[in-house]
Formats: C-alpha cells, structure tokens, sequence
C-alpha cells in the first residue's frame, strides 16, 4: 500500500509540475520569444491571460469529469492533448499561431489541480493532508524550475522553440505511466448537480475567504510569471538564458518553504486544529510581500536576489496549509469541481494579471532616446515601478485569509472531516 500512494503521488505531482511548467513556459523565453516573432510586451501579456482565460472557462467542466470520471483516463487524455498543443507552440512564427496553440494548452491543463487534490484527499487522512498536499506544491515548483533550466539550455544553446518541444514529450510520458494509475476509489457517488455544488461552495464561509485570498494573490502572481525574467534582464542587464539558469536555486528555496509549511500546518492541526493553517498562511504570504518589496527597491543584484530567496522560500509555506483547509472544509462527491470552481475564480484574476501588468508598466514606460543598454534600464524601471504597485492585492490577500479563521471548524465538521485533538476551538 505504502508503495502504490508513492507512485500515486508520484505521477499526480508530475501532473501538476507539468501544468506549472506550461504556466511559465512563454515568460521563461519572453525576451527571445519577443524578439524572434516581433511582438510587443503588450502582446505578451495578452497570449498569457488568453491561455488563462480559456482555462478559467474550462473548469467547471473539467472537475465535473474529476467528480464523475474515472481519473486516471482523464488525466491520460488532458495531457495527450495538452502535449500536442505544446508541440504547435514550437513551430509558430508569429502571434496568431502562438496564441492559438497556448489557448488549447491553458484549457487542457486546467485540469491538474482537480484531479490531483481529488486523488490525494482520498489516499491521505486529515491530519496529513499538509505534508501530502505540499509534494503536490513541491511538483509544481520543481514544474517551474525543470522548465526555467530548459528554457536557459534551449535560449542558450539551440532555440526557443525547443523548451515547448521538450515539455510536450515530457507530457507525452507523464502519460503512458498515467495510464496505469490506481484509483482508490475508481467509482464514486456522482454527487449533487454542478448549480448545487456552487451554491453549496457559495454558502461556506471559509471558502469563500480563502478564495478571495487566493484570487488577489494569483493576480499577482500571473503577473511575475510572466515579466520577471523581462524584468531583471532589462533592470540588470543579465542575460536571459543567465537568468533562466538561476530558476533552479530559487525552486531550491521554494521546495523547502513549501515541505516545511506543510509539516508545521500539520503538526498545529494536531495540537490547536486546522484554522492555524489559516494563520500561518496569511503570516507567510504577508512576511513575503515585504521581502519582495525590498527586492524590489533594491539597487544591488546580489541583495535582490537573496531578498527575492527569501521572500519565495517563505512564501511557499503558505500553499499545503490553503490547499489543506480547502480540501477539509468539501465533501468528498464534490472535491474536484470545488478544486475547479476555485480555479476558476483565481484563472480569472490570473486572466487580468498578465494584462495589468503590461499595461502598467508601458504606463509608467520611459520614452529614452539613445543605446539600447539604456532603453533596456529604462524597461526595467518601468517594470519594477509596476511590481511595487501590483505587490499590494498580494498583502491584502493575507490580512483577508485571517477572516476565515474563526468560522473553519463549523465548516470542516459540515463536510464530515473528522476533527483533530483542538479542531473545534475557534
């Protein structure tokens, strides 16, 4: 049993890391993606929130196959698709086919995250859901690192097209092992109609919270995805493949933020109940905006990439602790469509972060005339000035998340999670 929940977790954090990894592919390449298909910043940000956008329209959808579907052949079928539109990606030669391909691909991987909290709610009990839950986040962010280190190795040594050619195949082989997936529960009540399921999630309150939480974070988020290497290129004047090359150490940071978030969230569940994951969610994510302020402020790449370190490592102990209290506070029949209704509703703020960031940072963009060395400083500026501004929703989303604190253990005991020694204390 202890091997099969290993390849099980396994196969669903690959899952997952591959989804990241799509993610964050177009900002990986930005600078030499823009350059080759002569497309604007703009533009950039345009092809990510569309990818975004689609995704956000195919996620109900997508946990209502988690809920009703074998999983294990809807995975199968999301990653075959995901990885063809992947492979399109690489021949394109200007913005249309770009966009195209990376709206197919955003709509197919939305459905990483549905099936693989699904999965793991059922192999892992309450009070190890963090730990369990943070190898999924730790997927992802290994997802972001592999796909930072082959975006520098193709930039720097062949073309940008080839990271979209290697990931493809790597979802090509998730897929194969995919197949042979073990269900623990391969067929499952169908659960109450989709119109029930969203009302139901309405009606709780500590959903709600956290996924407003959630929402005004990820818009923020969206936004670095998809302008961070942009910006330290152009504040720096480092090169893009030096910067995709860094990806790797920050994962480092991040892994080990998110492993032990999920362990301390777990160990207070234990002793003071699940709502003190609440907290030391919302400690990590506004701990981390004042990191990222400083790194932002910062003239020195050296203190910017420590702060940057840091600020990434601490933010990562939030993730186990939210994905834990979601996953506690549903019924079992509908844990895939709540996973994707709050996809939904942060794919939707991930849609508007993207083109809010671009259009921020040609707001504040300087009109230099002269090198290109001081066009580029120029850039960056820009580009940080729009981070400062855009770090605001991420700390107000931890002031929110503490407003769900007191209501958690009446919603967790409604959905038939068995309390923990201190659960039912507010």
């Amino acid at each position: 049993m202890r091997t099969t929940s290993w390849r099980n977790g396994l196969i669903i954090a690959s899952v997952v890391g591959l989804a990241k990894a799509d993610a964050a592919a177009v900002g990986v390449v930005a600078p030499a993606l823009r350059s080759d298909l002569h497309i604007t910043t703009a533009q950039l940000g345009l092809v990510a929130s569309l990818a975004s956008g689609t995704g956000a329209f195919c996620a109900l959808p997508a946990g209502g196959l988690v809920d009703r579907r074998r999983r294990a052949a809807v995975v199968v079928v999301a990653l075959v698709i995901w990885s063809l539109a992947l492979g399109v990606v690489g021949f394109a030669t200007g913005l249309f086919l770009l966009a195209a391909a990376r709206i197919v691909a955003g709509g197919v991987a939305t459905i990483a995250r549905p099936v693989a909290v699904s999965l793991a709610a059922d192999i892992y009990s309450v009070r190890d859901r963090g730990k369990a839950l943070a190898t999924l986040d730790a997927g992802q962010a290994i997802g972001t690192a592999v796909c930072f280190l082959l975006g520098a190795i193709a930039v720097r040594l062949l073309d940008w097209r080839w990271l979209f050619w290697w990931l493809a195949a790597a979802g090509l082989l998730v897929a194969v092992a995919a197949h042979s997936l073990e269900d623990p529960a391969p067929v499952r009540e169908p659960g109450p109609p989709l119109w029930d399921v969203i009302r139901s999630l309405l009606h709780i309150r500590t959903n709600v919270v956290v996924i407003a939480a959630d929402s005004v974070g990820n818009f923020f988020f969206a936004g670095v995805a998809s302008f961070a290497v942009l910006f330290i290129t152009e504040r720096y004047g480092l090169s893009n493949a030096f910067v995709d090359g860094l990806a790797p150490l920050m994962a480092v940071g991040v892994i080990a933020g998110i492993l032990v978030g999920g362990r301390i969230g777990d160990r207070l569940t234990r002793e003071r109940g699940g709502s003190r994951r609440l907290v030391v969610a919302a400690g990590c994510q506004l701990t981390a905006t004042f990191f990222f302020a400083g790194s932002l402020l910062s003239g020195s790449v050296v203190v910017t990439g420590f702060l940057l370190f840091f600020g990434a490592s601490i933010l990562g102990g939030a993730g186990p602790c939210l994905d834990a209290v979601r996953v506690d506070i549903v019924g079992a029949s509908i844990r895939g469509r709540a996973e994707a209704a709050k996809g939904l509703l942060t794919l939707v703020s991930s849609t508007l972060g993207p083109v809010t960031f671009g259009l921020v940072a040609t707001a504040f963009g300087r009109h230099v005339h002269g090198s290109h060395a001081a066009r580029n400083l120029a850039g960056g500026l820009a580009l940080r000035d729009a981070f400062l501004v855009m770090l605001v929703p991420l700390g107000v989303g931890a002031l929110i998340l503490l407003a769900a604190v007191r209501p958690y253990a009446a919603d967790a005991a409604a959905a038939g999670t068995e309390p923990e020694a201190g659960m039912l204390e507010g």
